[in-house]
């Protein structure tokens, strides 16, 4: 939880800060290495070398961390609606952050409730991107995220296990759990986290960041599909995501 790592260590946080993160959008190892603001200054290839760490090895190494993936096809589909519904990017095009603009994300509308329309707008949005950041270069995790500072990291892309591994691919977080299988967590996560001890998985305790729209299936063709996984392959290959088509109702 970032609110104890902070409390534990006075001063980490506003050391993310003046590199433009924080640690509710800082991977692992930037929390564990973030540079310093005098750092901050130097060339991206030199901040490294200059860096010195946001927390004592110590801390981090006593904390129980973990992490959250789920399925990349539905993580997509899911982010698109959310930034559009209930985000920063809902309001009209150069009302918004520049973010929204700068990755390629078309202006909110009614046509987000008709599906038929939803789909063929988030099929050309993966293209544009694709497009604009193409698998390999330096950009490419805008495919999947803001960098907020993560970007210091060569290995930092697309994928969600960019968040949680060194410049090894080791992993830097104790566990990993799927979202899908979170409800079968959630006693070690209760049992590990004071926080959470009282915390039920139903009983609406839970941060969420819902957004509507239909089986994330059905939001694809060949090529869409195709697009997702080369960004995600790595999380595809890691945890054995599959691309499912839609359960009919029981």
């Amino acid at each position: 939880m970032f609110q104890l790592l902070e409390r534990r260590v006075p001063g980490s946080a506003m050391r993310l800060r003046a590199i433009h993160s924080r640690y509710f959008h800082a991977s692992a190892s930037l929390q564990r290495l973030a540079v310093t603001p005098r750092c901050a200054a130097l060339r991206r290839d030199l901040r490294r070398v200059c860096g010195e760490p946001i927390l004592p090895r110590r801390v981090w190494s006593e904390a129980y961390t973990f992490a959250l993936v789920r399925n990349p096809w539905a993580r997509q589909v899911s982010m698109f609606h959310f930034l559009l519904q209930t985000a920063s990017c809902k309001g009209a095009v150069g009302a918004r952050q520049p973010h929204c603009e700068l990755r390629k994300l078309p202006a909110a509308g009614a046509w987000l409730h008709n599906h038929d329309e939803a789909a063929a707008r988030f099929r050309k949005w993966l293209a544009d991107m694709r497009a604009a950041f193409p698998p390999g270069s330096r950009d490419q995790h805008l495919f999947g995220a803001r960098s907020h500072g993560n970007e210091a990291d060569s290995w930092y892309n697309a994928s969600q296990v960019s968040w949680f591994v060194d410049a090894r691919g080791t992993q830097l977080v104790n566990d990993v759990f799927k979202l899908e299988e979170l409800e079968t967590h959630w006693p070690t996560l209760r049992r590990r986290i004071c926080g959470l001890s009282r915390v039920s998985y139903s009983d609406g305790g839970l941060r969420r960041n819902p957004s509507s729209h239909v089986h994330y299936s059905r939001y694809y063709d060949d090529e869409s599909r195709r697009t997702v996984a080369e960004y995600m392959a790595v999380d595809l290959d890691r945890f054995g995501y599959r691309f499912e088509a839609e359960q009919p109702a029981q």
